[in-house]
């Protein structure tokens, strides 16, 4: 069955912030796309040019979490092994983090999220959201209970099987962590990549039952100012 990578860019006080998803999906029917079905399901593609995601989507929990200093640039899905299965959505300009009222916290802090591990040879998948507000945390950057319970929200959704209707059917996305292959880059150093082929990636992917919020602010210092993602 395809196997998917979802890329949501945003932009935080200027800083480009990437996260990233991957799902393998059920059988696809023919002449529907995938990758784009693959975002309806997480809610990165509204019907119409809206900048309010559904509410019970990782799209509309994500940007309920986040300030309005948050910007949604993009979303890409793609299928790891076809050149045709892709989809890009750009979000309209204004579409934003939901708290208007609320003061973020530098791109460096992070609401953070790991998934279940089950399998030993395969790390647990990892998330970063910026945009915390700073009511949200409490001293020591200890995550304030009513707003931790909102993160888990997410997590939770997250960690769902994605069923999206597809004509007269539907199509399943269940999330995983791909493994990566290591390799030596051009530069000498050790590097990480998805595998050559989709069987040999099939071999090397860990089911996800499971995303938990962190009680603790996280710090992400490759969004430091004048760095990036």
């Amino acid at each position: 069955m395809p196997l998917y990578e979802i890329t949501l860019e945003q932009n935080y006080f200027g800083q480009q912030v990437i996260n990233r998803w991957n799902y393998q999906s059920g059988e696809i029917p023919s002449g529907v796309s995938g990758a784009f079905k693959a975002l309806v399901g997480m809610g990165f593609t509204p019907d119409t040019d809206i900048t309010a995601f559904g509410p019970d989507t990782i799209a509309g929990k994500l940007q309920g979490l986040q300030s309005v200093s948050v910007h949604f640039v993009q979303a890409i899905a793609k299928n790891l092994y076809s050149v045709t299965d892709f989809f890009t959505y750009a979000f309209p300009p204004n579409t934003t983090g939901g708290l208007s009222d609320s003061v973020g916290e530098s791109p460096t802090v992070a609401l953070g999220f790991a998934s279940d591990r089950t399998r030993s040879d395969i790390r647990r998948a990892q998330k970063r959201f910026v945009g915390l507000e700073e009511g949200a945390v409490a001293a020591g950057g200890i995550i304030e209970t009513v707003f931790l319970a909102q993160a888990q929200e997410l997590g939770d959704t997250m960690a769902d099987v994605n069923v999206v209707p597809a004509g007269v059917g539907s199509i399943s996305y269940t999330p995983y962590v791909f493994g990566r292959q290591k390799y030596v880059a051009p530069s000498g150093k050790d590097a990480y990549r998805y595998y050559p082929t989709e069987s040999e990636q099939l071999d090397h992917i860990a089911l996800i039952t499971a995303f938990t919020a962190k009680p603790e602010t996280r710090t992400q210092t490759s969004r430091q100012y004048g760095r990036g993602s």
